[in-house]
């Protein structure tokens, strides 16, 4: 499954209609708050949850009520009618792309289901389905499906229930929609792969598979064991190398990253585990991620979309982020900017972080920070009134407020003690 454009209108703060390419591997999406990058991702989550829509196994999800795009009309807020969530995809098999939508129409609270807009999609989905259900052959190629949005790290603890086997799409799928700490699942397999593999549950190299997924996601990772449902990692971050620890006891940067890359290994060897040592690198699928960058010093996220792709080359990524570190380790194509600024000429990764963060980003004054421009526009003022030869009451009034600046924010305190003994009415 591969999702190569996504049509939205009137969800959430999309209003008119609007079409977004996205690459095969990786898009990210930027631009200043506001202006739709979640929302994008929000859309593809329910353009994907499409092909669950004859799972029974499955939870669905449809668009709701609140996510319908609101306008002021005098002094009250609308609701835009009609809503429309298009899609256009590949599957394995297919000779070309198929288009699927879901719709809330005007006059109605319910997403379209029809066979003309869904079928498409819908009976791929059923026809996996089936052929697993139906004849228990579990080597059919299942897309890895997985939204996980910026509470994915929140919460305490874990409810962890035993496993007698694997049911994949129960598992496979399970909280798709909105993948959470609380509930990765994970451990659960990790406990009982030892004793499910001994009797023919499991296959034999998916274990071994998990870890290498989780060495090239993070590199900083040195060592990983299990043990029962715990995951034990020695970490090396800039020749700081760590005791084997419970991913618990590292920094929160590890292990939510960690902990998500986990999942993602999980669910890709608990759909596709016939492909045993390789479940990993050849599932394909789609996962969202909004916030890529968070908990990540700008180090690691210089790199984190390269070992992202590495980790699992088949699966197609779609992220939102702030960084202009992750901004730079971009190729033109795999970059979504909702901002209205220029832009760069060339691929991101061939520009300085300063020319991201201004040219591409369009962030003012990236050399210097905000309390030197504060100085600088009232020095500027101050030496601009000088030269008009301006009243003495207006060249008294900027020094004062230069002087005062310069009390506020300089750092050598004999200087600024001077200041203020000549100048305590700018205090």
């Amino acid at each position: 499954m591969n999702i190569e454009k996504i049509t939205i209108k009137n969800f959430r703060n999309i209003g008119n209609e609007s079409s977004f390419a996205l690459n095969y591997k990786f898009t990210t999406i930027i631009g200043i708050n506001g202006k739709g990058k979640s929302t994008i991702l929000h859309a593809l989550r329910i353009a994907c949850g499409a092909y669950f829509l004859a799972i029974p196994e499955v939870k669905k999800r449809h668009i709701k009520s609140d996510e319908i795009r609101q306008i002021d009309v005098g002094h009250s807020l609308t609701q835009q009618r009609p809503v429309k969530i298009e899609a256009v995809g590949t599957f394995p098999g297919l000779k070309k792309p198929i288009s699927w939508k879901r719709q809330i129409l005007e006059n109605s609270n319910t997403t379209t289901s029809s066979e003309a807009e869904v079928g498409s999609i819908r009976n791929i989905g059923k026809a996996n389905y089936n052929k697993i259900s139906k004849t228990g052959n579990d080597r059919v190629s299942l897309p890895v499906i997985a939204f996980f949005g910026t509470s994915r790290a929140h919460g305490a603890g874990r409810n962890i229930k035993p496993r007698v086997g694997r049911e994949i799409f129960k598992e496979g799928y399970q909280d798709w929609y909105e993948m959470k700490s609380t509930t990765f699942k994970y451990e659960s397999w990790l406990r009982s792969y030892n004793v499910l593999q001994k009797h023919g549950k499991e296959r034999s190299h998916t274990r071994d598979a998990f870890v290498a997924a989780l060495k090239t996601a993070n590199p900083y990772i040195v060592d990983v064991e299990t043990e029962g449902e715990s995951l034990y990692l020695k970490v090396n971050i800039d020749g700081l190398v760590s005791d084997i620890l419970p991913i618990e006891l590292h920094s929160d940067g590890i292990r939510f990253f960690t902990e998500m890359v986990a999942e993602i290994a999980y669910r890709c060897i608990t759909l596709n585990g016939y492909l045993d040592a390789e479940a990993v690198l050849q599932s394909k699928g789609i996962v969202m991620i909004d916030e890529i960058d968070l908990h990540l010093h700008p180090n690691w996220q210089k790199h984190v979309v390269r070992d992202l792709k590495s980790a699992f080359p088949n699966i197609q990524f779609v992220v939102t982020t702030h960084s202009p570190f992750i901004v730079q380790s971009l190729k033109t194509e795999e970059l979504i900017n909702l901002d209205p600024v220029e832009g760069l000429d060339e691929d991101p990764d061939k520009y300085s972080i300063e020319e991201i963060a201004s040219q591409e980003m369009g962030v003012s004054h990236v050399e210097r920070s905000e309390t030197f421009i504060e100085m600088q526009n009232a020095a500027k003022e101050y030496f601009n009134l000088i030269k008009a030869g301006a009243s003495d009451d207006d060249i008294n009034a900027a020094k004062l407020l230069l002087d005062s600046l310069r009390i506020k924010y300089n750092n050598d305190p004999a200087y600024v003690a001077l200041l203020e003994s000549e100048f305590p009415q700018a205090l």
